[in-house]
């Protein structure tokens, strides 16, 4: 009977034990979700708005998705065109897991000394189904420059965040855009053609025959080249976003490109119109049409696709070597 009463009492203290640890771990969570900055699960959440002085900036989650495309974004204020996702998904990741590092003041007397009364940054985040939820306003970095005072605009109590937060949000909208220069999948690209200074080049994917050269002259092209130009194109990232509108094509030269690299695929046709810029440190005019903005560039990328036809030529074979001369004899 000792060792039956003894063996209940152990049972007893164990489901103590863990009744206390799992309320001190729900008190915990409790604490951590109350400190959070905007509680809510990514994929609920449907736009973000940051506002700095009179200017705003939206970002809004794509609707209609496929599970591959799920976590997509527009940016629609103060420019309607497509979001990078990744510096999107970064920011929302920082705001969902930051929370209050620590209460300076309940009731602070002046919101002037922390940079409060006229916030530098407005958050705020709304849901699916358009909740709204509470906004998030920073301040000044304090003294040690790894945190923000913050508060909310409903409430007077000051508190410090994580200064990644401002980090993440204090960007120009440009920032927040896609950078891809030309949306592509080179193995759906069927015809190439480049129109630069010297003769046009075109070039043909035969099915079962790989890639071929039909212009200037006919001749089996060498597929790796191709490949290596279609990767290019795609792998190529904006630098700056200049100007828009029926004018910009004008204006940056592009009416008379250095070289226009046409792709066709797929039922699409796409171009990249590119001019070397007259200070160096631009770099490229660039435009895709369809289209409308200006963008510049690396100008390395110039040097890159400006090709001769005797670059595309499969040297694979014997007959290909004299091939190569006859045509860069043909395009003197």
């Amino acid at each position: 009977m000792r060792w039956r009463s003894l063996g209940l009492l152990t049972l007893l203290l164990a489901l103590v034990v863990v009744a206390y640890y799992a309320l001190e771990r729900k008190d915990a969570v409790s604490e951590s979700d109350a400190n959070r900055l905007f509680y809510a699960e990514e994929k609920d959440v449907e736009t973000i708005s940051i506002r700095k002085g009179d200017a705003l900036i939206v970002l809004k989650r794509k609707g209609d998705l496929s599970a591959e495309q799920a976590g997509g974004w527009q940016l629609t204020e103060p420019v309607q065109t497509a979001a990078d996702s990744t510096e999107v998904a970064s920011l929302l990741h920082t705001l969902l897991e930051t929370g209050e590092e620590r209460r300076i003041e309940e009731t602070p007397k002046s919101l002037a000394d922390y940079g409060l009364d006229h916030p530098s940054l407005h958050l705020s985040l709304a849901l699916k189904g358009g909740q709204m939820l509470p906004a998030l306003l920073l301040g000044d970095l304090n003294p040690n420059g790894r945190s923000v005072y913050a508060k909310r605009p409903d409430k007077p109590a000051v508190f410090l965040v994580t200064v990644k937060v401002r980090i993440r949000a204090d960007k120009k909208p440009d920032d927040f855009r896609d950078k891809t220069l030309l949306a592509l999948e080179p193995n759906q690209v069927t015809q190439v053609e480049l129109i630069g200074k010297g003769q046009p080049i075109s070039l043909i994917q035969a099915d079962g025959k790989g890639w071929e050269i039909s212009k200037p002259i006919k001749s089996k092209a060498d597929s790796a080249v191709v490949g290596q130009l279609l990767w290019k194109i795609k792998d190529t990232r904006v630098d700056a976003f200049v100007d828009s509108g029926p004018d910009a094509k004008r204006r940056y030269g592009l009416e008379r490109p250095d070289l226009i690299v046409e792709l066709k695929g797929a039922g699409s046709v796409a171009r990249l119109l590119l001019k070397k810029a007259a200070d160096p440190k631009v770099g490229l005019y660039a435009m895709t049409e369809p289209g409308a903005n200006v963008v510049t560039l690396d100008a390395a990328l110039l040097t890159d696709l400006a090709k001769s036809p005797s670059d595309f030529v499969d040297r694979s074979t014997p007959e290909s070597q004299s091939l190569t001369g006859d045509i860069e004899e043909s395009t003197r």
